[in-house]
């Protein structure tokens, strides 16, 4: 057979009959792996010559070959991809007859029967949107739901299918369209099973990003119900579609003491395997290279076989407790009531932009309704985030004082957008319509902007060339104070988890005035005032600082130096925590971005490494480095995968992070700023007060301020100023947001998780200028919009606006 073999892929003339099924099967590897290359290529030839051999494979064999229908859904493919480029009608009708005899060749109880389905709607989607036929757009709902109904088959496969079915009916059956989605939503965890190492789970993550988002806006445009009852169903999805493993550990991390108390021997082992769960996956490159590739094959190999067996292990503990009398809800998502009960301490305003269309899910007192807001679309939302931050580039980063103005005002646009489109309705139909008296308590919002809205400054929102002794002012600044959360279930987690103080706060700093390894030690000349500001406010201090030298760096490491070994182990024993470093936000994958320590290059403190971190006396946390709150990753965005929520998973219910840089120098201001007013009148440290501390004026450098607690969704009770507290002096601080627009828009505050944004003076030392993300909407085979991102190298600096 061997030396008929290269003949196949010329044709069959000559070739024995008996063995043309052995030399399709000899065949058919080359022809997949020239399939990639020609599914993308603009060769034309390629792939004709591919579609050419797949014919003659799929010809030379039989109707009972195991791998006829793997090789009729290879040739639709190619067929469909050549129709692409060419928009030959003759393709796309071969490419439907090969998914159909796929289809009619795959068993029907066989797991992979939902793929060739799934091609086949595709490609009857496609001649539907050229020809408009109703009889191929029944077909393609029909082909997509079959595949959506094949149980056994793979998650991902069938959330896409239900997707589909459900773009396709969203017009002519609403109420089938939000069904289909609300379960595509509820198979999502599904693709993150706890076996899968982190970085898998993000990846396949990263291919459903708005799912969450579509499921809600068809939720609420399904006429069935009344108004609470599409919003409440549209919170429910979100609240699974979003954050998706940031809510795992959340709900792993649930009360054990009712549980340790009556079933403690269940309660160690449900803490040791969820332990041993989110330890990050090792490394196996051979140390000395002395292991060879079988053996490294055979470590993984058993490495990957334990982790299957740690999460049947918990799955199966799982269910004994919730067996038990009293804990059926035991580590499982809080249910609509109990989210509702966090609007107890002010509304909670959960966004939602897609598609289809976008609203503001408004949780108050009186339960939960929804806004549409029809200037919030998805183009426009990704037109101004682009904007906004390629100004943001060039107002920091900028040579040219013309341009920095320029893109200044830039800024400034978008922020009246962003208050016509989002911030202002929301706050007028929450009865926020001027700002209030002086000695009066401020009313309190909860942001959850979600998505691309996160990366925008909604608590910066509004008109801030309006005059400044206008009660009226159009800005959220001067209606409310504003705190931001992923999500509902984290503020749920964090004010359940909170814990009370019971002795006075004892601080930890690490501070990096050098950086072993960087370009000129990464230098940050103002830490060392930072440092002393800090003395002044925490009497009780451990410090860990690295000494400043001349040697590139090189000092021996002990148990004062900053190292992610001594943060570890300090951090059970302090309250307050306080970092001022360099921080690094990874481009591609966000569990790798980290806060840049002594032992950065060998040991690096990443999101990953926080996460086996129990931390039960944690109060707050000051992420004084670069980036701490940035989503680089536009597949990711949905997620909240960042150093600020990686130090709330690990049991800080305050955590201030940054999204973009700020200068070294107004660092210091800021922070002095923020502990003096966290103090009570009686001089203690009270960081319940951390929102209030967060909107007092900051000299001459701020103008805009956020809760640092709830910027990770964690709060406290109190979060407003106490009544025996002098009301902050708003005459003082109209004054200093009395600059010009220009000006100001550069000290605009940061999105969710942040606090001030002090201006960045191009020639004053501050860190390297952020990645810019170019936000594009791309429409993939399947019809789905997609955010797709560019990125950029790794984005070092220390703070962030």
């Amino acid at each position: 057979m061997a030396a008929f073999t290269p003949c196949f892929p010329a044709g069959f003339d000559g070739l024995p009959e008996p063995l043309l099924p052995r030399l399709a099967e000899a065949a058919a590897p080359r022809a997949e792996g020239m399939l990639p290359q020609a599914l993308v290529s603009t060769d034309p030839g390629l792939r004709s010559s591919v579609v050419d051999l797949w014919q003659r494979i799929v010809r030379a064999t039989p109707a009972d070959h195991l791998d006829r229908a793997g090789y009729l859904s290879d040739l639709g493919a190619t067929l469909r991809a050549r129709f692409e480029h060419t928009g030959d009608q003759a393709d796309l009708d071969a490419a439907i007859a090969a998914g159909r005899a796929a289809v009619q060749a795959t068993p029907a109880d066989h797991p992979n029967r939902a793929s060739p389905l799934s091609a086949l709607g595709a490609a009857l989607w496609a001649r539907f949107e050229r020809t408009g036929s109703q009889a191929d757009l029944d077909a393609a709902v029909s082909a997509y739901t079959g595949a959506w109904e094949v149980v056994s088959g793979a998650p991902s496969f069938r959330i896409r299918a239900a997707m589909a079915v459900a773009e396709l009916v969203a017009e002519s059956a609403p109420g089938r369209a939000a069904d289909m989605a609300e379960a595509a939503v509820w198979l999502l965890p599904e693709v993150t099973p706890r076996q899968l190492e982190r970085g898998d789970q993000q990846h396949a993550l990263g291919d459903f990003a708005g799912l969450a988002g579509d499921a809600a806006a068809l939720a609420l445009a399904d006429p069935r119900g009344g108004q609470p009852e599409r919003a409440t169903r549209a919170l429910r999805l979100l609240e699974a579609g979003r954050a998706v493993l940031l809510s795992q550990a959340l709900d792993a991390r649930s009360d054990l003491t009712d549980l340790n108390r009556q079933h403690p021997d269940l309660a160690a082992r449900f803490v040791q395997l969820r332990d041993q769960l989110d330890q990050p996956a090792g490394t196996f490159d051979p140390a000395d290279g002395s292991e060879d590739i079988d053996a490294l094959a055979a470590r993984q190999g058993r490495a990957v076989r334990d982790r299957h067996q740690l999460a049947r292990e918990f799955a199966q503990t799982l269910a004994e407790i919730h067996a038990l009398a009293g804990f059926g809800s035991f580590a499982l998502p809080p249910t609509p009531g109990k989210l509702l009960a966090e609007a107890n301490q002010g509304p909670v305003v959960v966004f939602n932009v897609s598609r289809y269309r976008s609203d503001a899910l408004l949780l108050t007192q009186g339960g939960i309704t929804h806004l549409e807001l029809p200037q919030l679309t998805a183009a426009a939302l990704t037109e101004q985030v682009d904007a906004f931050h390629r100004a943001l580039h060039t107002a920091t980063s900028g040579t040219d004082k013309t341009q920095r103005r320029q893109a200044q005002a830039v800024m400034v646009q978008v922020l009246q957008w962003l208050w016509d489109a989002a911030a202002g309705p929301v706050l007028d139909a929450l009865g926020h319509h001027r700002q209030p008296s002086a000695d009066a308590d401020w009313p309190r919002v909860w942001w959850a902007p979600g998505g691309l809205l996160g990366l925008l400054p909604l608590h910066a929102a509004g008109y801030h060339t309006d005059p400044v002794d206008d009660p009226g002012r159009r800005t959220v600044m001067d209606r409310v104070i504003s705190s931001h959360t992923p999500t509902v279930r984290a503020l749920h987690h964090a004010r359940q988890h909170a814990p009370v103080p019971d002795k006075p706060a004892q601080g930890l700093v690490v501070a990096m005035p050098t950086t072993p390894g960087l370009p000129d030690q990464g230098r940050l000349p103002h830490i060392s005032s930072e440092v002393a500001k800090l003395n002044q406010h925490l009497p009780k201090l451990i410090l860990l600082m690295e000494p400043d030298s001349s040697d590139d760096g090189a000092l021996a490491s002990s148990a004062h130096t900053p190292t992610k070994g001594n943060v570890l182990d300090h951090l059970p024993s302090c309250s307050i925590a306080h970092f001022a470093c360099h921080g690094a936000s990874h481009p591609t994958d966000p569990s790798k971005s980290q806060l840049l320590l002594h032992d950065h290059a060998s040991d690096p403190l990443t999101v990953a490494s926080l996460a086996p971190v129990r931390l039960d006396q944690a109060q707050l946390v000051y992420l004084s480095a670069c980036r701490t709150a940035a989503i680089e990753t536009a597949d990711l965005i949905d997620e909240a995968i960042h150093l600020t929520s990686a130090f709330q998973l690990a049991g800080f219910p305050h955590v201030v992070g940054t999204l973009w840089e700020v200068d070294d120098q107004i660092a210091v201001t800021i922070a002095d700023a923020f502990y003096t007013h966290l103090c009570t009148p009686t001089g203690a440290l009270d960081t319940s007060r951390a929102a209030w501390a967060c909107t007092r004026p900051c000299a001459r450098y701020v103008t805009v301020t956020t809760c640092p607690a709830d910027s990770t969704g964690l709060t406290s009770p109190s979060c407003g100023p106490p009544t025996s507290t002098p009301a902050p002096d708003r005459t003082a601080y109209r004054r200093l947001r009395a600059r010009s627009a220009s000006s100001w828009a550069s000290f605009c505050s940061a999105p969710a998780r942040l606090i001030w944004s002090p201006s960045i003076s191009p020639s004053r030392p501050s860190r390297s200028a952020p990645a810019i993300l170019s936000f594009k909407l791309s429409l993939t085979s399947a019809g789905r919009d997609r955010w797709a991102g560019s990125g950029g190298a790794w984005s070092i600096g220390r703070r962030l606006l």
